[in-house]
């Protein structure tokens, strides 16, 4: 018995270092509400809302908005132009949760028409989930030329406009109308499961 002991203990120190990771995975994990209390909107200064703003792998952004808006993420050179009509993804659930998977910068419009020049687009530049570094400031302010027209088919902000059809997914496993739930599911699980690993650490020590 006094022999195997060191393999439980060896194993027991693994469950630790596996919770622990998951832990602080969760906690180091922001949800960012985009444009803040105003949220996805043209009252919302966003360029001065993600100037401040720091996003890291693990994030979440969080687009609140009303029927008049759309979110669609596409190309930087598209964000530039406000070019509406060949979007990455498009969302118009109103309430489009949206996780940031890996590193790198980001580019959300709306399209609707006349939005995106008169203000409404997210520049993101997404951090390792270990760099304490600030984000970095939008580059491209929001200028007074009117956006491209739509081309047939594309929307536009008449009473006909009709959302162009999402992709099933940017990434393996990621939905386009992903639910507030799926932020807090991971750690309301590693709560329920940190009992259980406790429960089998004592077990473990005691053979």
């Amino acid at each position: 018995m006094e022999g195997s002991r060191p393999q439980w203990t060896a194993k027991a120190s693994i469950l630790i270092v596996i919770m622990a990771s998951i832990l602080l995975r969760g906690v180091s994990a922001a949800n960012h509400t985009v444009g803040g209390v105003s949220g996805w909107d043209l009252t919302s200064n966003i360029q001065a809302w993600a100037s401040q703003t720091t996003f890291h792998v693990g994030d979440y952004l969080v687009f609140s908005y009303t029927p008049v808006h759309d979110v669609l993420e596409v190309e930087e050179e598209d964000y530039k132009s406000c070019d509406i009509s060949d979007p990455i993804r498009t969302y118009n659930d109103g309430e489009t949760v949206i996780p940031l998977t890996q590193e790198g910068p980001r580019y959300f419009i709306c399209g609707r028409q006349g939005h995106c020049s008169m203000g409404l687009k997210l520049e993101a530049h997404v951090l390792a989930a270990n760099d304490t570094r600030r984000g970095r400031s939008p580059a491209t302010p929001p200028n007074n030329s009117p956006s491209p027209p739509p081309q047939d088919g594309d929307g536009g902000d008449d009473d006909g406009y009709e959302p162009n059809t999402p992709p099933s997914s940017h990434a393996p496993g990621l939905t386009n109308h992903a639910s507030p739930l799926h932020m807090i599911m991971p750690s309301v699980t590693t709560l329920l499961l940190l009992p259980v690993f406790v429960v089998m650490i004592n077990i473990l020590g005691c053979h």
